[in-house]
């Protein structure tokens, strides 16, 4: 079943990355990014996958004790571990945005206090 809303989002996150600059800000990757590209199972489309993520981004998040035990946290809070990592990084490095398309992290993450990182999905950046 597709997904209504995937061809906007895909065209949303291409305005995003062609605009970064223009726009003034930056995109963060980080370990979590990378773990979850090495799930590809074609290694050429892996390959061609991570050298376009390797000229979008700014910098990157390397992993910490600090960012596990508040992945540790987020998990104990209701999120799974890959949601609880990205953002605990996205957290540790001050990020203002963590864009999904996931509506339940999406969801969880909007409580009242949960975290100030604004998780929201690419339509709404």
């Amino acid at each position: 079943m597709a997904y209504p809303n995937v061809r906007a989002e895909a065209a949303k996150i291409e305005h995003i990355i062609r605009n970064r600059t223009k726009d003034k800000y930056v995109i963060i990757g980080g370990f979590v990014v990378v773990a979850e590209m090495e799930k590809i199972p074609d290694k050429k489309l892996f390959r061609a996958v991570e050298r376009r993520y390797k000229k979008i981004i700014a910098g990157a998040v390397e992993p910490t004790a600090e960012i596990e035990i508040r992945a540790n946290k987020l998990i104990a809070a209701g999120l799974g571990d890959m949601d609880a990592a990205h953002l605990a990084s996205a957290e540790a490095v001050g990020a203002d945005y963590l864009l999904t398309t996931d509506k339940d992290f999406i969801n969880k993450c909007s409580k009242p206090n949960f975290t100030a990182v604004n998780v929201i999905n690419p339509l709404e950046f």
